[in-house]
Formats: structure tokens, sequence, C-alpha cells
């Protein structure tokens, strides 16, 4: 299976050629796009060679799934057992079992985002835009992990669960966690989006998407 999310395009520019390994301006192609197409487009470490972004948003949409799946009948401790699990695995699956999804989890994934999306701002010659772009992206991607692991954590209390009783507060606690890493959420009520704390996966692509386009790199995560 591949991931692709397109926007409209509103840019004729193509990648780099150092990003498909093609043609004369494989030899030109920036080393800060490099790093910015590991996030975008193509990553060697991902489960199917997807960007970064891209594999973080699956892991954390098949996770949301599961969410609302552990909720599906309060009187099924076994059934909010399990999915409480495979939400934990599915966010952060170190020396976890298996479970639905890639197989990466949206920390790791997350954390590589950041990683190269740092390094790519500590680039010679990386221009202003990418480093503004990249500092917006750095606070959201610090907020969806310090949310992802206390999600991973709730959810494996959920999976522990000795009885109903206790594992119904915890589903609706792993739903609302699970639905701010992945869509954002309102914490103080101001009516905004904060960057730092609030926002979530769809936030963090948005301003990738503007980054991409700040570049004249097409505006595309997959």
């Amino acid at each position: 299976m591949r991931i692709r999310k397109r926007l409209p395009a509103l840019l004729a520019a193509a990648l780099p050629a150092a990003v498909t390994g093609t043609g004369l301006a494989a030899q030109q192609a920036s080393p800060a796009h490099t790093h910015v197409a590991h996030v975008a487009t193509a990553f060697g470490g991902t489960p199917e060679g997807n960007g970064l972004a891209a594999t973080a948003s699956a892991e954390a949409g098949t996770a949301l799934l599961h969410a609302n799946f552990s909720a599906g009948d309060l009187s099924d401790l076994g059934a909010m057992q399990r999915h409480g699990g495979h939400v934990a695995h599915l966010l952060d699956p170190t020396g976890a079992g298996s479970g639905p999804g890639l197989g990466m989890g949206v920390v790791p994934a997350v954390e590589g985002v950041l990683r190269h999306i740092g390094l790519a701002a500590e680039t010679e010659g990386a221009s202003e835009s990418l480093r503004t772009h990249a500092g917006h992206v750095t606070t959201i991607g610090n907020g969806i992990l310090e949310v992802a692991r206390r999600a991973a954590e709730v959810g494996r209390r959920l999976e522990a669960a000795p009885s109903i009783r206790r594992a119904s507060p915890l589903v609706a606690e792993l739903r609302l966690l699970v639905y701010h890493l992945a869509e954002g959420r309102d914490v103080n009520g101001d009516g905004q989006m904060a960057l730092d704390g609030e926002a979530g996966v769809q936030q963090m692509e948005a301003h990738l998407y503007l980054l991409l386009e700040g570049e004249a790199l097409p505006r595309e995560l997959r």
C-alpha cells in the first residue's frame, strides 16, 4: 500500500532530481531539500519507503480508528482491552508485540520528521522560509510526541484494566488524546489552535505544505 496525500498543485516545479535519483539536477539539488524529501516523499527507514510525515499520518489515522473501536461496546471488557493495546502499539510499538498499522508508530515517525526537518533547517544555505516553517513543524511535532506518549500509556493501562469500571474512563481519556494528536485540540478554549501543545498531525501537515510551497517543491506528502 502506497501512502499518497496531495493538495491542488499551485506550483509547476518538479522535485529535485536528487530526490528521484535521475537527471543532471541530481548533482545540483540542495542538501536541505534531501532532508525535506525524507519528511515529505521518501525515506528508506519507513516500512514502505514513504515520507516520514505521511507515515505518521497513516499511523495516527489507524490509531484514531482503534480508539473509537475501544468505545464500540462498553460492556465488552475484552474488546476495550484489545483495542487499547492496538492504540498503544500504533503510537509507540517500542518493546511491544505485533499489531495493526504499518508497524512504525506515530512516535518514531514524528521523531524522524523532527530529526530531518531540523537537519534541513541547519543546512548551510537553507532559506529563511525553510527555517521559519521548520521551526513551526518542530514546535507542533514536539507537542504531538507529548500527547502520543501520554495516549500510549493510557492505551497500555486500558489493555491491563481488570474491570469494566476501571476500563471505561480510560476509553474516554484515550479517545480524547488520540483525537488531539490526530486533529489538534483547542485545549484552553480560546478559539485558537496554538502550535505549542494544541496542534496535531493535521496542523503539522499544513505547515509542511507551506514549507514545500516556499521551497518551490510540489505540495505533496506521500
